[in-house]
């Protein structure tokens, strides 16, 4: 935990803040869950560590994250997750963020073993030999803003957390993000696509779609002014034009049905957590 004190002209404290990992705080590393009873215990242990009652904090910022293990390498899942309606996109070889323009919230999907291996983020005291063979995908919900707003309270406190309604709201949040995302089996070859109408186009148009970049057409067409009134129209359609191709090739293309599995899991996820939360 990072923990950061402020003063007053006088040199009386007046804020405490505090940042960091919670699961990293209660036990050691975040590969394993905090469940809302853990949660609960983390905060009464912070709370005896600073002698100061945590559960009356403001909460600034939200993340809520899982790990998921996975039966094929982590970045073929990641390359499977295009875009987010009217998010932004930022993508790395080992992880995709999508994010809003003002920065209020995130959705972050990785390899968390490679993540952890990393720089200072790598804890030696962990072990991680017995994870060698696993493949473990972390997506990551992060609320930075507006708080108050999106949970409906004068003031956002970590007891709030304990409440069922507000864990039921952040899973749905967890949940309804995954869903949102645009999801399509780049690295297949749709050779169906040759039987269709239009076919030859159709396929050609697919292995430019995943050679240029899915978010870098959608930016080119966002671009384009073609002197009409009704340019806004035409940038709509091509946009559908893309997305429909993209579908197509979804429904049909999927070998290791990497996004079937992760559907599932993430499905799975979300009705421990509300059965745990009804606990």
């Amino acid at each position: 935990m990072i923990i950061t004190i402020s003063y007053d002209l006088n040199e009386n404290p007046k804020k405490l803040s505090f940042n960091g990992s919670l699961p990293k705080f209660y036990f050691g590393n975040n590969l394993r869950h905090l469940d809302w009873n853990d949660f609960k215990n983390a905060i009464q242990m912070l709370s005896d560590n600073l002698g100061v009652d945590m559960n009356e904090a403001k909460l600034t910022r939200v993340d809520f994250g899982m790990n998921i293990e996975v039966n094929y390498p982590v970045n073929e899942y990641i390359s499977c997750l295009l875009a987010f309606p009217r998010l932004k996109t930022m993508r790395y070889d080992e992880s995709v963020t999508f994010y809003t323009v003002i920065n209020s919230r995130s959705f972050i999907f990785y390899d968390k073993l490679k993540e952890m291996k990393k720089g200072l983020r790598y804890t030696s005291t962990v072990d991680l030999t017995y994870l060698r063979n696993k493949n473990i995908l972390r997506y990551e919900l992060q609320l930075k803003k507006n708080l108050k707003e999106r949970f409906r309270l004068r003031k956002f406190k970590v007891k709030h957390l304990l409440r069922n309604s507000i864990q039921h709201k952040l899973v749905e949040y967890w949940h309804n993000g995954y869903k949102k995302v645009i999801k399509v089996p780049l690295g297949s070859d749709p050779e169906f696509l040759f039987k269709h109408h239009n076919g030859i186009y159709k396929y050609l148009s697919y292995h430019g779609l995943e050679r240029i970049g899915y978010e870098r057409i959608l930016n080119k067409i966002s671009q384009l002014e073609f002197n009409q009134t009704n340019d806004k129209v035409k940038r709509s359609r091509m946009r559908k034009t893309v997305k429909d191709i993209t579908i197509e090739a979804r429904e049909n293309a999927l070998d290791k049905h990497l996004i079937d599995e992760l559907d599932d899991k993430i499905e799975s996820i979300k009705l421990k957590l509300f059965e745990n939360g009804k606990k």
